[in-house]
């Protein structure tokens, strides 16, 4: 056998007994394997097929590193994280973080007792946290001509290791960052001074060196017709779609305009309601931009479950910029 390697017997962890024994000696590659990328909001998921799975999250698309850009996530920002369940007696393994063009994902055990999200997924699995840092711009909201901040060359490649103690490779994970993303407050409620119009907020992701995310960058939502049954206030002017493909969820014979979860489809497609993960990034409306946008009206998307609308370009929304 190659990549041999022994352990005594693990006392009992996460509700999860480990049975093994000195005299047991197992090829590293049977100690475990990923079965799941969990993000932290697992809300507006229909189950699909292959995909997502609606108690934990996106099943693992790809273990050949020519294909890694096939799993979760290609959409990042600063503060964001998943869990890698993994199925086998991964406990004791070593994660070093992995760094490329100023994005960081860095690893560390989540155990079933942590919080009510882990609580019944990790006495199954073994989790490993994977927190995403990198280039943000919190500090300067209030500010309306902000300073550059960093911008990532993008697609780039996170390949993510647990070693055994002898440092073999024993687990691995890959993933290809896409687009990455930094977040400005509307403020209105809060803090009523200055304008966040389009107009303003478009020119102050370009002051970052970034750019307003386009609609199918966010959501794989659709927008209905006003006049094919879409509500005044929930309607765009003709159908639009945004990522494909486009989310699955109906009633009643009538496409609801809302997300479902994918991957390659749209930062909420893929994480879900970025309020949850404590990364600075408010709920509330965001400025998009999109097919039917003109002079006077723009389109703004809702982070709680990916709807469109379309709205006066004079109104205060958030702004989403992104990278590349």
């Amino acid at each position: 056998m190659s990549s041999l390697w022994s352990l005594q017997a693990l006392p009992v962890k996460n509700g999860r007994r480990i049975n093994r024994s000195d005299a047991v000696i197992l090829p590293s590659s049977q100690w475990g394997e990923v079965m799941y990328a969990i993000p932290r909001d697992l809300e507006n998921g229909l189950p699909i097929p292959g995909i997502w799975d609606s108690d934990y999250g996106f099943l693992i698309q790809s273990t050949n590193p020519e294909s890694y850009a096939l799993n979760f996530p290609t959409t990042g920002a600063n503060g964001l994280y998943f869990y890698l369940a993994i199925r086998g007696d991964a406990d004791e393994l070593t994660w070093e973080p992995v760094t490329h063009e100023g994005i960081s994902a860095t690893m560390s055990y989540a155990y079933a007792g942590e919080n009510n999200f882990t609580h019944e997924r990790c006495k199954i699995y073994v989790c490993v946290k994977v927190r995403l840092t990198g280039p943000e711009a919190v500090s300067q909201w209030r500010n309306p001509y902000p300073n550059r901040i960093a911008k990532p060359r993008l697609p780039q490649t996170f390949e993510i290791i647990g070693r055994d103690r002898e440092g073999n490779e024993v687990i691995k994970y890959g993933f290809v960052l896409q687009k990455w993303f930094a977040f400005r407050a509307d403020y209105r409620f809060h803090h009523p001074e200055g304008e966040k119009t389009f107009q303003i907020q478009e020119s102050w992701c370009s002051s970052l060196g970034y750019r307003m995310a386009n609609i199918n960058e966010v959501t794989n939502a659709v927008c209905i017709d006003r006049a094919n049954g879409g509500a005044s206030y929930n309607g765009c002017p003709g159908d639009v779609v945004s990522a494909i493909p486009s989310s699955l969820w109906w009633v009643r014979d009538r496409r609801i305009n809302r997300h479902d979860r994918r991957i390659g489809a749209g930062l909420l497609t893929e994480w879900g309601y970025l309020a949850y993960y404590d990364a600075s990034i408010p709920p509330d409306w965001y400025w998009a931009r999109g097919p039917a946008e003109n002079s006077v009206y723009a389109y703004h998307v809702s982070l709680a479950g990916g709807q469109i609308r379309i709205i006066w370009k004079g109104n205060d929304r958030g702004a989403m910029c992104v990278t590349p």
